[in-house]
């Protein structure tokens, strides 16, 4: 309502009022709506009052589930607040211009919302030519009311700018160049995620997803890179430890590395402020580690299809845009049989991934003073730039890229690997059991040596006994050690008093006989 003794307000400005109080009004009576209103429009476009002040509202409240109806909203607003923009008929006032979708409407006051703001800074260029100040002074008006636009507008998406023609001279002319896999790193220097692009790493818990995702953020961190992690799970003790146990340079995590700890759905201005902080700092990787908590404090569900591309185009694919490549942490089902190439929730977050996307099964568990492993897999490569360094799955029709293993040295450090896969004849893997056998095996044969150093030093034959006591490690794997060297005939065992087992090498015992 204009005031008394105010100007005459002319069609223009009744026309805006009227677009604010359609916008604000359907973001309070369709809640669903706001997120896509608040990518047109900004608080600092509203100049009614108490429009702006209800949209303030309502960008606390939606975001964070809290319900939004005349009562709510009338309680959450301090009564000072209330009682200046007209009480609680204010919100009677509004719900009558709901239009059920505004989007058009929004778009419509974004429009007026630039050409005032220009037609403004004009203005205000032409009265400094006018009075005679200084030519530059009046330029740089003119300009920064230009300029300035996308600060005044902040959280807005310019519309339209990603339907116009793709220029296709590069692919054309044949100077393109493939997308290449040059963010992290496998042991032998092979990249894992594609920069400019959504990746993606799911497994179940505790098959190590984020190991993998901070031994990359150490790596883009000694390279000299920016890295951001956006962490919906753990905590910054829980993170920032384990890339000391990495041993990550505490300086260097400090000026590199950059930890977001979200504790509430994030605006639409919020997400734009991030992408900005990203393509500045010219950061190469952006982990999202917690897809399925990420999407609950957003309020999307993760089996809607158009909720998980919600996510992707909301939060996902700015940052991405940014220049770094963004690598979200997801879960996967329980059941190996039905899981397939997806994670937990539909099927169009696979659809989404323009880079790659892995998939990390559970070899070992993982755990203090253990060593953990675990198979990094392709569920999908768009590029295909990644699965040509990787080998085929034998029986996994999804092709084996890496093998994440964790070898724990206690609390103080541990040391990670992103192993290459070995490459076999009989085109198989490992089992688990397999592998295990296999690292026995060559601890054994390990042993084995010391056993013979211990037999070459002794100046009598050794009982199995004594040869334990000698010899470093676990007794068991020496005993066993000692059985393979005699069943290999590379230790003779003679029968001594008592019937005791004696062991020495072949060569002494035939110089004793001789």
């Amino acid at each position: 309502m204009q005031q008394d003794g105010a100007p005459p307000w002319s069609a223009r400005d009744e026309e805006r009022l009227s677009l604010e109080r359609v916008v604000v009004a359907t973001a309070m009576l369709n809640p669903g709506q706001f997120a896509a209103l608040a990518e047109v429009v900004s608080s600092a476009m509203l100049r009614d009052t108490p429009a702006r002040t209800v949209w303030d509202l309502l960008a606390e409240r939606i975001p964070a589930g809290d319900p939004v109806d005349y009562v709510a909203l009338q309680t959450a607003m301090p009564e000072k607040v209330l009682k200046r923009i007209g009480g609680p008929a204010v919100f009677s006032l509004l719900g009558n211009h709901n239009v059920g979708d505004a989007l058009w409407h929004a778009e419509q006051l974004r429009q007026i919302t630039v050409r005032d703001r220009i037609a403004a800074g004009l203005r205000g260029a032409l009265t400094r030519i006018e009075s005679g100040d200084d030519i530059e002074d009046a330029v740089e008006v003119a300009l920064t009311a230009v300029t300035d636009l996308d600060a005044f507008t902040a959280g807005v998406r310019a519309t339209g700018s990603d339907w116009d023609d793709v220029d296709l001279t590069p692919v054309l002319s044949g100077s393109y160049k493939p997308s290449l896999p040059t963010v992290g790193a496998r042991d032998d220097g092979v990249g894992l995620f594609y920069p400019g692009r959504v990746n993606g790493i799911q497994g179940e818990s505790e098959a190590g997803k984020s190991w993998v995702a901070l031994i990359s953020c150490l790596v883009e961190i000694n390279r000299g890179n920016h890295a951001f992690y956006l962490d919906f799970e753990d905590s910054e003790e829980g993170v920032i430890g384990r890339l000391l146990l990495l041993g990550g340079i505490p300086q260097d995590i400090a000026d590199r590395f950059h930890y977001i700890r979200p504790g509430g759905a994030p605006s639409p201005m919020a997400l734009k402020a991030l992408a900005t902080r990203v393509r500045e700092y010219e950061a190469t990787l952006v982990v999202v580690d917690g897809v399925t908590e990420a999407m609950t404090m957003m309020g999307l569900e993760l089996k809607e299809n158009t909720d998980v591309a919600r996510f992707g185009r909301t939060l996902l694919r700015p940052l991405a845009d940014a220049g770094a490549a963004v690598v979200p942490l997801d879960h996967v089902v329980k059941s190996n049989e039905s899981r397939g190439r997806y994670s937990l929730g539909g099927v169009h977050k696979l659809n989404a991934v323009d880079g790659v996307q892995y998939m990390l099964e559970a070899v070992r568990p993982f755990g203090m003073n253990t060593e953990g492993r675990s198979r990094l897999r392709i569920a999908k490569d768009r590029p295909a730039q990644v699965r040509r360094h990787a080998l085929p799955g034998g029986k996994n029709p999804m092709h084996w890229f890496a093998d994440l293993v964790i070898k724990s040295e206690g609390d103080a450090y541990s040391e990670a690997h992103l192993y290459p896969p070995i490459n076999r004849t009989d085109d198989a893997e490992p089992s688990a059991e397999q592998e295990q056998m296999d690292k026995e095996r060559a601890e054994i044969e390990e042993r084995a040596q010391e056993v013979l150093r211990v037999l070459r030093d002794a100046e009598t034959p050794l009982s199995t006994t004594s040869i334990v006591d000698r010899v470093l490690g676990r007794g068991s794997i020496t005993r066993k050690a000692v059985e393979r060297l005699v069943a290999d005939h590379r230790v003779t065992r003679t029968t001594g008093a008592r019937n005791a087992s004696l062991h020495t090498l072949p060569a002494q015992t035939s110089g004793a006989q001789s």
